[in-house]
């Protein structure tokens, strides 16, 4: 891992094109989230729009031979076709030692100009692109660190083409973010697995083009940062592959905060017609109960409703769901259109299971641990910058 020695870059105000990030030895961190004492790479003002290259780690990892064309070429992917900044970024000198570092590329941070504490940075997800004619579909959760097969697949016609013994099969592209979050205040940089307060690996397939993430600022600027880039998610597997990301960052001050949001200590998501609160935990009796109360305290807080009968009306509309990292729940907003929840039962205690050593059992409630350590999941110490 490489401390970021890039120059910040100037970027104008809104109303202007959108300003293009891309990923290079200068603009990112390999397997660790940034934190405080991170140098921003871009500045951005409230309101911007931007463009962002992110990295998928496929064919970059050292069990892989950290030589993309050598790795995607024994799949018959030409090296032309795997992009330049995979290239450079095998080549360069920024370390990763796979037994301690996480496997994803990092871009950023980008620092919002007027974001302080206590105020909420909602990154609005607007456009997310494949950067390539291909996807890896892998599954690494719970392997340790062993290497997990992977499967090179090739994209036509918006369909990923899974090559089979019984032939081919197709699978529709749904582009999502693994990662995004914002920098903690305590100056260390946690691992790009973990998930907390900030933000970071909250690894839900959701997190695409129509979505809102509401991040709460812990340190000056947010010093937002993304990656993890999934062309489609599924339970536990995901086809990874680069995107472009078109985002606008927009900072709520914290005079509107509690109007808007209540008492809000963990992020949650929204589209124009659903509110998503997330529950994050390991326990996912805990992660549950923290996405019920955060749902509670959104409706109450956003939308006049009393306590009871936000209460009720979550237990009317919400469609619930476990996770690696946490629970979220789908709430359709009050006064649109109801969102047809999936007929399925949630998941039993069996179907919960987390692998150990991934992330580590919490025992507070929200009230009880504010912004504490205690919100960042199987990461207590995380690394000096």
């Amino acid at each position: 891992m490489t401390i970021t020695e890039a120059p910040p870059v100037a970027v104008p105000g809104p109303g202007r094109h959108p300003r293009h990030l891309p990923s290079r030895p200068g603009t990112v961190l390999w397997g660790w989230l940034p934190g405080a004492r991170d140098r921003p790479v871009l500045l951005a003002e409230s309101g911007e729009t931007l463009t962002v290259d992110t990295v998928s780690h496929e064919g970059l990892l050292d069990e892989q031979g950290r030589d993309p064309a050598a790795f995607f070429g024994r799949h018959h992917i030409p090296a032309d076709r795997v992009p330049a900044d995979h290239h450079a970024l095998a080549a360069s000198d920024l370390t990763h030692d796979p037994v301690v570092d996480g496997p994803h590329v990092i871009t950023g941070p980008i620092a919002v100009a007027g974001a302080r504490p206590g105020d909420v940075l909602a990154v609005h997800l607007l456009d997310l692109a494949p950067r390539t004619g291909y996807g890896v579909l892998t599954e690494r959760h719970g392997r340790g660190r062993g290497t997990p097969p992977v499967t090179v697949c090739p994209i036509r016609d918006g369909l990923a083409r899974i090559p089979t013994p019984a032939g081919e099969l197709t699978l529709p592209l749904r582009p999502s973010l693994a990662v995004l979050g914002v920098a903690t205040p305590d100056g260390l940089r946690r691992l790009s697995t973990r998930a907390g307060s900030h933000g970071g690996n909250l690894d839900l397939p959701f997190l695409g083009a129509g979505t809102t993430l509401h991040l709460p600022v812990r340190t000056a600027g947010a010093l937002l940062h993304l990656g993890g880039p999934r062309l489609a998610h599924g339970r536990g597997a995901a086809l990874e592959g680069p995107l472009k990301v078109t985002l606008r960052v927009e900072v709520i001050p914290y005079a509107q905060v509690r109007t808007r949001f209540g008492n809000l200590r963990h992020p949650f998501a929204s589209t124009a017609d659903t509110l998503i609160p997330l529950g994050i935990a390991a326990d996912p009796a805990l992660a549950l109960r923290r996405c019920t109360a955060q749902g509670e305290e959104l409706l109450v807080a956003g939308h006049g409703l009393t306590r009871d009968q936000a209460r009720t009306y979550l237990g009317a509309t919400a469609e619930f769901g476990v996770g690696r990292t946490g629970a979220h729940a789908r709430v359709p907003l009050p006064g649109r259109r109801a969102v047809r929840p999936a007929r399925r039962p949630v998941p039993g205690p069996a179907a919960w299971a987390v692998p150990t050593g991934d992330i580590e059992r919490l025992g507070a409630p929200p009230a009880a641990v504010a912004f504490r350590d205690e919100h960042f999941l199987g990461d207590r110490s995380g690394r000096r910058v």
